[in-house]
Order: structure tokens, then sequence, then C-alpha cells
């Protein structure tokens, strides 16, 4: 920078990188679809699960992985839901399948793969309290929203070069943008918000979910009708304060105030959002994050 202008560089062609996400598997699809009604049980659950082998192996792997003192081996998804609980269940499915996404992101320090893996679930467990705490969306939703934010960073990443990276770096401590979103925007052309638009729309993903990964840096629709990208910009940030997975530390994480009105929050409860963030990523560490995402 130094007062020389120097050209953004521009993200090859998007859709090009979209191709290159692994997708969201079919079972995952089918799981976001049935929480959505308000009258889902058990049973579909298990029987929606059940049609995937690799993924209840995987899911069965981690229940006897985590010590959460077993008497004895879980050996059937019936015997999953008995121990974990529905909720538990329906988080392992959608973080064993989102997990794909992440192994092969371009490493680097804007998105090294377990980093971003960490922050992902931070995300979506910082979502569901939120969800929790306010009423104002289903915790399950905002929790598969959490799990799913950051699918744009992987675009991105894919996209950029080493220069680029090092091009942000400089540009953070020089210009001070106003947040993580800005900061991309300034450097390389898009956003991570507006490049998830683009993979929700490529993965066919609900209406309200594609709303929410597009709109949840956008200070003009955190206000809006829609409580998800309210809830989900709070986690976001949150998360990014705690240093989980936080590419720009000297970027400002500050919670947008139109985010804070629009769930009616105030600062003591950030502040007590903020310490149970740490406790429940603590508590999930065994359970939902035993195979953070290798890099390639």
């Amino acid at each position: 920078m130094n007062g020389t202008e120097r050209s953004v560089p521009k993200p090859r062609d998007i859709t090009h990188a979209v191709k290159a996400v692994r997708p969201l598997p079919e079972v995952a699809h089918r799981v976001l679809r049935m929480v959505q009604e308000p009258d889902w049980d058990i049973a579909r659950l298990v029987e929606i699960v059940r049609t995937e082998p690799t993924l209840v192996a995987r899911i069965l792997r981690l229940c006897n992985s985590a010590g959460i003192g077993l008497e004895r081996e879980i050996a059937s998804i019936g015997d999953a839901i008995s121990y974990v609980g529905s909720r538990t269940l329906v988080q392992l499915v959608l973080v064993t399948c989102s997990a794909g996404m992440f192994r092969g992101i371009r490493g680097s320090c804007y998105a090294d793969p377990t980093t971003t893996w960490h922050h992902a679930v931070a995300c979506a467990l910082a979502s569901q309290a939120v969800a929790t705490r306010t009423g104002a969306v289903p915790p399950a939703n905002a929790f598969t929203a959490g799990i799913l934010h950051d699918v744009g960073k992987i675009v991105i990443a894919d996209s950029l070069s080493e220069a680029d990276v090092v091009a942000a770096l400089d540009c953070a401590d020089s210009t001070h943008p106003a947040d993580h979103a800005a900061l991309e925007r300034m450097v390389f052309g898009i956003d991570h918000a507006e490049a998830a638009s683009v993979v929700a729309a490529a993965w066919k993903l609900p209406e309200w979910l594609t709303h929410a990964l597009r709109a949840h840096h956008d200070r003009t629709l955190l206000g809006g009708d829609a409580a998800m990208p309210a809830v989900l910009h709070v986690a976001d940030q949150l998360a990014l304060q705690a240093g989980i997975g936080n590419p720009f530390p000297r970027v400002p994480a500050d919670v947008d105030e139109a985010a804070m009105e629009r769930l009616e929050l105030g600062p003591d409860d950030l502040e007590d959002l903020s310490q149970r963030l740490h406790a429940d990523v603590s508590a999930a560490a065994d359970l939902l994050n035993l195979e953070p995402a290798p890099g390639r």
C-alpha cells in the first residue's frame, strides 16, 4: 500500500470454484428437510440415517470414541439416540456430512482446513445458543446455518493465490477495514457471504438458509423480518472474538447493533453467550469434533 495504488485481485470465476467444493450428501438434505417439520419424529430420523451405512459407521465410531462414560458399546443408531439424544444425533449427522467440505480447502492463513472447520463447529454451537436464548428461530435450524456459514470462504480460498492472501494481511494492518467481510471485498473483490449465496443456489438449499448465508454480514438485512441472519451474525462474531478460526485477528469482530436490536440482546447477553461458547466448545470437543478436517 504505502500511498501507491494497488489493483484489486479478482478471484477466478466463482462458479468454477463451486464445482470443486464437495457437496452435501443427499442424506444431509433429507435431514435438513425433516427438521423443518414441527412434528418430525425420532423413528423417521433413524430411518433416514440408516440409508447411509458409511454415515452410520462414522457416527457410531464418534459416539464410542467420545469420553461420555458409556456403560456399553453403542451398536446401532437407536442406541445412539438413547445415549446422546435426538438433537445431538441431528448435530452429528450434519457435522459428519459437512466435514468433507473442509478437507479440500487450499490451505493458507486465510482458510486453513482445520481452523476453518473448528470455526464452523463453534459458530454452529453459538448459533444454537443464541437461538435458544432468544427464541427467534428453531435451534436445529440455527445449528445448520452455523455449520454451513463459511462455505463461501471455501470457494474463495480455492480462487486465491498466495499473493492475494499476503495482500489481505497487508491491507488488514494498514487500512483498518470495518470487519472481515469488508476486508474480503476490498482485497478479493467478493466476500464469503456473497460467495456462499452462489454455493447455496448450486446446492438448491432452502430459501431461509440461502438468505441467512447471504445476509449475515449485511447491515441492511440484519434488522429485517428474518431473524436467522442476525442469529448467524452474532454467533459468527462471537466465535471470531474467541479466536476460533480467526484469520485476521487485527480486524474488528464487533457484533452489529442492528443484529442486537433485532434479537433484543444487550451487552450482558453477549457476555453470557461468549462464556457459554467456551463451555459448549469444550463439552462438544469429544463428541462433535473428533475428526478435524485434514489438509489435502
